[in-house]
C-alpha cells in the first residue's frame, strides 16, 4: 500500500512539474502573441472566418475543432456562457495583447483551452520519447521541461496556434516511429497536415525508424501511404481557400542570403519571461547548439541520425527558400533532434557529478 502510494504520487509530482512548466511557457508565449489578434491577414477572428490570407488560413485543424465544440452547445447555455466570459474577461484582464472578438468569445475561450492542453501533452509525450531512448527518466523529465520552457523563444517573428499541435503531432509521429506503428502513423497524417503542411515533409525523416521493425518496402509503404493521405488533405485546403488573398508559398532566398552577411542579425533579443534574452539566430546561441551536437552526435544510433541528415536537408531547404529569415518556428522538424542531442548532454552532466541512472 505504501509503495503504491509512493508511485501514485511520484506520477503526481511530475505531472504536476510538466504542468507547471507549461504553463509558465504558455503565458510567455500568450503574453507575447495572443492569437495574433487583429494581425492583417492572420488574426484568430479572420482565421475562424475563413477570410484570413494564405497560407495562415490552411491550418484549419483547431479552427474547425473550436467551431464544432461551440456548434454542440444549445443556444440557451452559448449566450449565458459568452455573458459569463465577457463579464469575467478573465484573459482581458492578464492579457494586453488580448482582443477577443465578440462573435467568438466562447471559440477564443475554447482554443486557449485546447492548446495549453496540446502544449502539456506534447511535453508528456516528448518526456516518454526522451525517457525511452536514453532509459533515463530523469534525464527525459529534464529534456522535456527544458523544451517547454524555451519554446516561446522559437517563436520569433510570430506565435501561433497551430504550432502547439503542431509539435503535439511531429512528438506523436516520432513515437509511433520508434514502435514500428505504421498504422498509427497512416491516422495521424491526415489530422496533422489539416493542422499545417509541415507534416507531409516531416513524414520521410520517419522512414528509418520504421525500417527497424519493417522491411524496406513495408516502412517505404506506411511512409509514402501517410504522404498520400496528407497530399490529399492538402490539396482540398488549397481548393477550398483557393479565392484567398496570398498564395501557398512565399520566397525569401534573397532575404536569407542579405541577412547572413548582417553582423547585426546575429545578436537580435526578445522579452519572452521579462529579461532581454538572445532571439532568432542569436550567435551564442547556435555556437551553445553547435558544441551540443558535437558532444552528443556520436550517441544517436544509426536510424536516429539518419532521422537527422533527412530531417536537417529538408527543413533547411524549405527555411531558406520559403521562409521569412530568423523564423525559427519553421526549423520545427528538428525539434526531435534537438532534444535529443540536448537530453543526451544533460546526461552527461549529470553523470560527471556523480549520477545515477534512474529507469522509467
Amino acid at each position: 500500500m505504501k509503495l503504491r502510494f509512493e508511485s501514485i504520487l511520484k506520477k503526481y509530482m511530475v505531472f504536476f512539474l510538466i504542468l507547471t512548466v507549461c504553463a509558465a511557457g504558455f503565458c510567455g508565449f500568450f503574453a507575447k502573441w495572443a492569437f495574433r489578434d487583429g494581425a492583417h491577414g492572420m488574426g484568430f477572428e479572420a482565421i475562424l472566418d475563413g477570410t484570413a490570407s494564405r497560407p495562415a488560413v490552411h491550418r484549419q485543424f483547431l479552427p474547425h475543432v473550436v467551431r464544432f465544440v461551440a456548434d454542440a452547445i444549445p443556444e440557451a447555455s452559448k449566450d449565458k456562457l459568452k455573458d459569463k466570459l465577457n463579464k469575467s474577461a478573465a484573459l482581458d484582464k492578464r492579457y494586453a495583447q488580448v482582443q477577443i472578438p465578440q462573435k467568438y468569445v466562447i471559440e477564443y475561450y475554447l482554443m486557449y483551452v485546447i492548446c495549453i492542453c496540446a502544449f502539456i501533452a506534447a511535453i508528456w509525450v516528448l518526456r516518454a520519447l526522451l525517457t525511452e531512448i536514453l532509459q533515463d527518466s530523469v534525464v527525459g523529465t529534464l529534456g522535456a521541461v527544458f523544451f517547454a520552457l524555451i519554446f516561446p523563444y522559437f517563436e520569433v517573428l510570430g506565435g501561433y496556434f497551430f504550432d502547439f499541435t503542431e509539435i503535439l503531432f511531429f512528438f506523436l509521429a516520432a513515437r509511433f516511429a520508434l514502435h514500428g506503428n505504421g498504422i498509427a502513423l497512416l491516422i495521424l497524417a491526415p489530422l496533422a497536415e489539416w493542422n499545417k503542411e509541415s507534416f507531409f515533409f516531416f513524414l520521410p525523416t520517419l522512414y528509418p525508424l520504421l525500417r527497424c521493425h519493417h522491411s524496406t518496402r513495408k516502412a517505404a509503404s506506411f511512409i509514402l501511404i501517410s504522404m498520400f493521405f496528407s497530399g490529399l488533405v492538402y490539396l482540398g485546403i488549397l481548393q477550398a481557400y483557393a479565392g484567398n488573398h496570398g498564395g501557398m508559398t512565399e520566397m525569401h532566398a534573397w532575404d536569407h542570403l542579405k541577412l547572413m552577411f548582417s553582423p547585426l542579425a546575429y545578436f537580435k533579443t526578445t522579452s519572452i519571461y521579462g529579461i532581454p534574452l538572445g532571439s532568432g539566430m542569436f550567435l551564442p546561441h547556435m555556437l551553445c547548439v553547435a558544441l551540443i551536437a558535437k558532444k552528443t552526435w556520436h550517441y544517436l544510433s544509426t536510424p536516429w541520425k539518419t532521422h537527422a541528415k533527412i530531417a536537417l536537408v529538408l527543413d533547411g531547404i524549405l527555411y531558406f527558400f520559403f521562409v521569412v529569415p530568423d523564423e525559427i518556428r519553421d526549423l520545427s522538424m528538428l525539434y526531435v533532434t534537438l532534444m535529443l542531442l540536448t537530453a543526451y548532454f544533460f546526461r552527461d552532466l549529470l553523470q560527471q557529478h556523480g549520477w545515477q541512472k534512474v529507469q522509467q
